[in-house]
């Protein structure tokens, strides 16, 4: 029988519930699928005062998808997991089993951190889920405030989350359409089947290949179409900002980030890893 895989981000806010519901899932005896849970808190490390703290998570984010990368790898080639990454990873192992569910257990607020996870789905042949665990504020400011002190989140950075966080929309993103909103659930066994029968159906949902052909227009087309974007999200930008230095500023700022986003995206577009549709995912990295 040949493994299948889905990887399954789980979106909310710091104490959302999606370390509770990851250990919820393990604990649970079926034989439908295997469960790894991937904490992205148990592979970041502390940050190098060196570098910019923004680059520096970058870099330990795409280090995590490399390791997820290398999952993916092993389960297809192998149906198990190298010690040296079953140290940093949950599993509920079946040996009878060739399905595995992966639990990307992050905040993953920005659409865009989701959208990585997508695109690894359709490099590797893989099926791809969300999880959107919904909670007001004020009770994950109260779960927060319960937490260890070296668990805790700062209440300040836990409230700019709440504003930034981009709630799964299929409407505008097709890619997101195979999403389970769990709303304020407190009690995950009472839709145990339901969540089960999620899951189960997801590993069917493989990421196709992009059936296009990449020629030379295709990516002239591509970085065109998405230059005109950035360009315009850059005039609303700074339309909204009133100072004059910090307007030249920010707009030396945007334009380095315009040529870095281009510069990545003709990598991606070359290796037929994205379309027209996700050129939108792009022009929020301005934001």
């Amino acid at each position: 029988m040949s493994t299948r895989i889905c990887l399954v981000a789980l979106i909310g806010l710091p104490a959302a519930g999606k370390s509770t519901f990851s250990r919820w899932i393990l604990s649970i005896p079926q034989q439908q699928f295997n469960v790894i849970h991937l904490c992205y808190d148990d592979f970041l490390q502390a940050q190098d005062d060196t570098l910019n703290p923004e680059i520096e998570l970058k870099l330990q984010r795409s280090k995590i998808l490399a390791n997820i990368k290398s999952l993916i790898c092993e389960l297809n080639d192998n149906a198990y997991i190298t010690r040296d990454i079953i140290k940093s990873v949950k599993l509920s192992e079946n040996e009878k089993c060739n399905n595995f569910v992966i639990l990307c257990d992050d905040n993953n607020y920005y659409r865009s951190m989701r959208y990585k996870l997508y695109q690894l789905c359709r490099q590797n042949k893989c099926a791809y889920a969300q999880i959107y665990l919904g909670c007001d504020l004020k009770l994950a400011l109260s779960r927060n405030s319960a937490r260890p002190d070296n668990e805790r989140v700062p209440e300040e950075i836990l409230q700019r989350m709440e504003v930034r966080l981009e709630r799964p929309n299929s409407a505008k993103h097709l890619w997101e359409e195979n999403t389970l909103f769990l709303e304020g659930c407190d009690n995950f066994t009472i839709m145990k089947i339901g969540i089960l029968d999620f899951l189960s159906k997801s590993l069917d949902k493989i990421v196709q290949p992009l059936t296009q052909s990449v020629t030379t227009e295709t990516v002239v087309s591509l970085l065109h179409q998405l230059d005109l974007l950035l360009r315009r999200r850059i005039g609303e930008i700074l339309r909204l900002e009133n100072d004059s230095a910090e307007r030249s500023k920010k707009s030396k700022m945007l334009i380095a980030k315009r040529k870095a986003i281009l510069q990545e995206v003709r990598k991606e577009v070359e290796k037929e890893w994205i379309s027209t549709d996700d050129l939108d995912i792009y022009v929020y990295l301005l934001n």
